[in-house]
């Protein structure tokens, strides 16, 4: 089963791989993703190099220098959190382990507005919301890629920070 985990001012949804700053989702890869979900499931505990490793890249030969990167990437992200870029520890020659804000984990259902801010508040400036794509193709199959390609779309323009999006979560009420 799936799960959401909260922890700080951040909300990882394990099942879409998406991670949000409040209600917004942030822009970070797929990989880094999966090994930030693996070291919130063992948070306060050293995770190795190789099981990271495992995780990101599943059967797959790579370097170090791939996992340095990634962790890179996700300190960049967390570092917008007071002392988030610290969250992350490097244990020298033994893997990374997260020692930041605790976790919470919850079903994703429960966590439909992930950290919300305050409800009923408007924002100052006009804001996007990307619905999810209708699945025409008569194939049941596609419409998981209708609800990624939905999902990379609200990512992508969360990049931009001169409009605020609507997270995934809260317009995908609206599938169907």
């Amino acid at each position: 089963m799936a799960t959401f985990y909260r922890f700080g001012p951040y909300g990882l949804d394990a099942a879409a791989k998406i991670l949000f700053r409040g209600a917004e989702p942030t822009a970070l890869g797929q990989r880094a993703v999966m090994l930030l979900q693996l070291l919130l499931e063992r948070a306060g505990t050293p995770v190795s190099k190789d099981a990271l490793i495992e995780a990101a890249w599943p059967g797959l030969a790579i370097e170090d220098s791939n996992l340095t990167v990634q962790i890179a990437s996700l300190r960049r992200v967390l570092k917008d959190a007071a002392d988030g870029a610290t969250w992350i520890e490097t244990l020298p020659r033994r893997g990374y382990r997260y020692v930041g804000p605790a976790v919470e984990t919850c079903d994703p259902s429960v966590a439909a507005a992930p950290i919300a801010p305050s409800a009923g508040t408007l924002p100052d400036k006009p804001s996007v919301a990307v619905l999810p794509f209708e699945n025409m193709s008569g194939d049941p199959e596609q419409s998981l890629f209708a609800d990624g390609l939905t999902a990379d779309i609200i990512t992508a323009l969360s990049l931009w920070r001169s409009f605020p999006v609507i997270a995934r979560n809260s317009t995908f009420v609206y599938k169907g």
